[in-house]
């Protein structure tokens, strides 16, 4: 329990991707089984003017997202190979809890193209809809492609650790150590830390 604790305070300063961290934003895209962060990559948030967000906000509340769904929809449905809105509204989906249709649209997406943030948000619905072996897949993919992104081996660690696997959990906190860069390890040697603490 103190280690989904720290991840979720940590959630503030991580997200999927280096780039779109932003330290005042939290809340409504925060999962509220691990912490981890599904958030708008700069791109998804900045491109088409119909799925515009309010003034200053990246993050959608849920009733942001419950309007901008249909808006992407449309977008999707007018141009089903905008890959942009597809993110979008898988994103939307899984910030909705329609678990079934986002996990479908994020392999449609991975066959278009590998990508390790989509790969990670694969694992977290595969997670949130009780995968768990098909979620640590996709966490071990997300990490072999992109070794550089935290959340990844945040993901990973907190799963092994919910199923008593403690040491396997620290065993991958350590690998990202040493792999993510150095400004990106703070939630790591967190999460190594209180893990560390909940294993004495």
């Amino acid at each position: 329990m103190v280690l989904v604790v720290a991840i979720s305070l940590l959630a503030r300063v991580w997200a999927d991707d280096p780039s779109e961290i932003t330290l005042e934003l939290e809340g409504p895209l925060v999962s509220a089984v691990t912490g981890t962060t599904d958030r708008l990559t700069p791109t998804e948030a900045s491109t088409d003017p119909a799925m515009t967000l309010a003034p200053g906000r990246v993050q959608p509340s849920r009733q942001e997202w419950e309007a901008l769904l249909p808006r992407v929809q449309a977008v999707v449905d007018e141009n089903p190979g905008d890959v942009n809105a597809l993110r979008k509204l898988a994103l939307a989906h899984y910030n909705l809890g329609r678990l079934d249709e986002a996990a479908a649209l994020y392999e449609e997406l991975l066959a278009i193209e590998e990508d390790s943030v989509l790969r990670n948000r694969l694992g977290n619905t595969l997670r949130d809809m009780g995968d768990s072996a098909g979620a640590e897949a996709a966490y071990r993919k997300a990490i072999a492609d992109d070794p550089a992104i935290a959340p990844h081996y945040l993901n990973l660690a907190e799963l092994l650790w919910r199923q008593g696997r403690n040491q396997e959990a620290l065993t991958v906190l350590n690998e990202g150590l040493e792999s993510v860069p150095e400004e990106q390890r703070a939630a790591l040697e967190e999460g190594r830390r209180v893990l560390e603490k909940t294993t004495d």
